[in-house]
């Protein structure tokens, strides 16, 4: 007989939400909002593979009991941690370090602070500026329906708060470590506010240690106000006891535009659910996903180009490689609203296998309410081609080099988009470092030249 799933979370009650969210001074249409979302969250069942969203991830697996919930039961450690991972570019503008359930380390400029720029920790800002959150704060995110969404809703324990004023620059990159130390139940937030004709390149990077077993539900919001200019990079580099699920969704204004590149990489379970929802005339976006499964791992990427009015354009390139008995599933979505004509949309969506035992679910989806508007998408699935690997080997390459070449450069159209330059090096050495035997070493060693060149022409 097959157990039910526990439809609350071990040492977490109604009762205990109210009195700890009181107790830390949030205001009381936060609070009213954490109820409601647990009420709805004790009701719902965990998704099951009979929903088309999960159709290809069965997470009926999954017994809550099992993670509890590290920033509303555990006591904070003033302790530093024993590892903290490197930043992903080489020396950040601005430098966060988020430690899940226990705070938040910022190194802001004293130039942006005096310039507008706010960084800081979202349950603070909720108890001191609750008028500064309350019209935005879980409007995008994350999206209703489904059990760990509400989960969300009414227990996210820590987060951030990113602000670009209006006529702000921000040079380099703002680059945020979440860092997850404590096994159990993680709820993190991110809210960006970019206001008008801002522009920043935001780079936020998820950790775990490889055995801790945790389960990662966050969600991230941006709000991309018009003229404004965002590259936001998720890097999800968890442990492989992990399961990680978190939601994305960027709201654009008019003439607003936003780069955004996701990455999986590691934990046991990864899954995306990432929205651009372009509101207003002259918004573009461009989704980038990049992925690399090994193992049993299980990579799940959901996305949605929801084109609400016209004039509006997106252009989404989703690339993955799949070895051993990993799976991926890719769902995208673009939605063009009645009435929203001259949407200009794109979707592709490319998977190499590498392995028998691997595979890849591709389903690219168009619904279209407007009759002047030029909307395509493509899926491909496929392994490296023997003729490929005959001529590389024809040039004195043995076969996992060759294999690895191929690889790599099945990333590149991609990785090329990815700004600054060493933020790209590092993406494609983590990427490389997946790769068998000897090529992961070569890799290394060519993005290495390949940086020295860049700063030869810098120079």
């Amino acid at each position: 007989m097959k157990t039910e799933v526990p439809q609350t979370l071990p040492g977490l009650t109604r009762e205990q939400i109210e009195h700890i969210a009181r107790a830390k001074g949030e205001p009381t249409w936060h609070i009213e909002r954490r109820l409601e979302a647990y009420e709805r969250f004790c009701r719902l069942p965990l998704p099951s593979p009979r929903q088309e969203d999960w159709r290809y991830t069965d997470i009926t697996t999954l017994h809550l009991e099992d993670y509890s919930p590290v920033g509303w039961t555990s006591e904070t450690s003033p302790q530093p941690p024993a590892e903290m991972p490197p930043f992903l570019t080489e020396n950040p503008t601005v430098k966060v370090y988020h430690r899940a359930g226990i705070g938040l380390e910022v190194h802001l400029p004293e130039a942006l602070q005096q310039a507008g720029v706010v960084i800081a920790d979202l349950s603070t800002l909720l108890k001191t500026q609750p008028e500064r959150l309350e019209q935005n704060l879980g409007r995008l995110a994350p999206i209703p329906g489904d059990k760990f969404s509400v989960l969300h809703t009414a227990c996210w324990d820590t987060g951030l708060y990113i602000y670009l004023p209006p006529n702000c620059v921000v040079d380099g990159v703002i680059e945020i470590i979440h860092w997850f130390e404590a096994p159990g139940l993680h709820l993190p937030h991110t809210m960006i506010v970019a206001d008008r004709s801002s522009s920043a390149n935001i780079v936020q990077s998820f950790f775990s240690p490889d055995t801790a077993e945790m389960l990662v539900i966050c969600a991230v919001e941006v709000f991309a106000h018009p003229n404004s200019d965002l590259r936001h990079t998720l890097m999800q580099r968890m442990g492989r006891a992990s399961r990680f699920i978190t939601s994305v969704d960027y709201e654009q204004k008019r003439d607003s535009r936003v780069v955004s590149l996701a990455v999986g990489l590691g934990a046991k379970l990864g899954r995306f659910v990432l929205q651009h929802l372009m509101t207003e005339a002259g918004a573009e976006a461009r989704p980038l996903g990049l992925f690399f499964g090994d193992d049993h791992q299980h990579h799940d990427f959901r996305t949605l180009q929801d084109h609400r009015v016209g004039n509006t354009m997106s252009d989404l390139l989703y690339k993955g490689v799949l070895n051993d008995s990993a799976v991926s599933v890719f769902s995208g979505m673009i939605r063009v609203h009645p009435g929203a004509q001259h949407t200009d949309a794109y979707q592709a969506n490319r998977n190499l296998i590498l392995s028998g035992d691997a595979q890849a679910y591709t389903i690219p989806n168009l619904e279209i309410g407007a009759n002047e508007v030029r909307c395509t998408h493509g899926a491909t699935v496929g392994p490296v081609q023997p003729d490929e690997v005959f001529y590389l080997r024809s040039r004195g390459l043995d076969p996992a080099t060759a294999e690895a070449l191929l690889v790599m450069g099945f990333f590149e159209v991609a990785l090329r988009e990815v700004k600054p330059t060493d933020l790209r090096l590092s993406i494609q050495k983590l990427l490389a470092s997946k790769l068998k035997g000897e090529a992961p070493k070569y890799f290394m060693d060519l993005a290495e030249l390949d940086e020295e060149e860049a700063e030869a022409v810098a120079g």
